[in-house]
């Protein structure tokens, strides 16, 4: 066979094998397919769009302008001394007595908060419960340790307590001890200072007052561990360079002998009580509390 014939033929044979494969359905190279890096991408599915979540807004805090709140002012939790003149008296309420006044305010829905809770509310609008009431107790008298400490345990109240570091220092049997102190501070009781002497700081010099003011929060700090914050002017007396003093000291608020019972930030320096009397009735009590509430 020639050349050419031979040629003819691989011609006429391929043609035959593509018709073949064409006629049964099948590629005619087989599964050949092109190579990984040939191939055409994939095409995903399209997804939706996702709709952004609404960014949450914080309900502003709304901070109260003023607070009516009762801070009752205790002195001597005990029978006054035979002999006891008015005034004496007149400070001077029984364990008897404050036990029924402490049961008077149970009863009827009071909770006792503490000036750090009233400084918040009035600062960050913290809330607070329904029928608040502040009990103070002024110059540190060891009838608070025997007596007042242990009825504000027995009924779950709580109680600031303004003590007059001098008489602690030098021993005076009718006051505190610090191991006193340190007991009821670590029992949530709240100790404050009313001063290192208990003298009238008016009309002072700048040393008076640093000796006055600055020395008892030092105390305070270092036997409690507890800096305090609120300052109890002795009898009630103060000036403007007083309160520059508190100031100073970054004292949050302090208290007065003055009625009242409406609170700001702006009287902050002179925040009003209310007297609880000795030998007032139980009738008196409640009346004096439930005006100051606003009830």
């Amino acid at each position: 066979m020639s050349h050419l014939a031979r040629v003819a033929l691989v011609v006429v044979l391929s043609l035959a094998f593509i018709l073949v494969e064409l006629s049964s359905g099948r590629p005619a190279f087989g599964d050949a397919k092109l190579p990984p890096e040939d191939q055409p991408p994939a095409t995903a599915p399209p997804r939706p769009t996702p709709t952004p979540a609404p960014t949450a807004t914080a309900t502003p805090v709304r901070v109260p302008a003023s607070a009516r709140v009762p801070i009752l002012m205790y002195h001597y939790i005990s029978e006054p001394p035979p002999g006891a003149d008015r005034y004496r008296i007149d400070l001077s309420v029984t364990p008897q007595d404050f036990e029924r006044q402490l049961q008077y305010l149970a009863e009827n829905g009071y909770t006792t908060i503490s000036l750090y809770d009233l400084y918040a509310h009035l600062t960050l609008g913290r809330s607070l419960p329904p029928k608040p009431v502040v009990l103070t107790f002024d110059d540190g008298y060891r009838d608070h340790y025997e007596h007042a400490f242990p009825l504000l345990r027995k009924y779950g109240m709580r109680g600031t307590f303004f003590i007059t570091t001098d008489f602690i220092n030098f021993g005076n049997p009718n006051h505190l001890t610090w191991e006193m102190v340190k007991e009821m501070s670590a029992a949530g009781m709240d100790i404050e200072s009313h001063a290192r002497t208990h003298r009238d700081l008016r009309n002072r010099d700048f040393q008076f007052l640093v000796w006055e003011i600055l020395g008892p929060i030092e105390q305070i700090t270092a036997h409690t561990g507890k800096r305090p914050r609120f300052f109890c002017y002795p009898s009630g007396r103060y000036d403007a360079a007083v309160i520059r003093m508190l100031r100073s000291v970054h004292t949050w608020a302090a208290v007065t002998t003055e009625h009242g019972s409406v609170h700001t930030l702006a009287n902050a320096m002179t925040w009003r009580r209310i007297r609880v009397h000795g030998r007032a009735s139980l009738e008196r009590f409640a009346a004096a509390v439930r005006s100051a509430s606003g009830d």
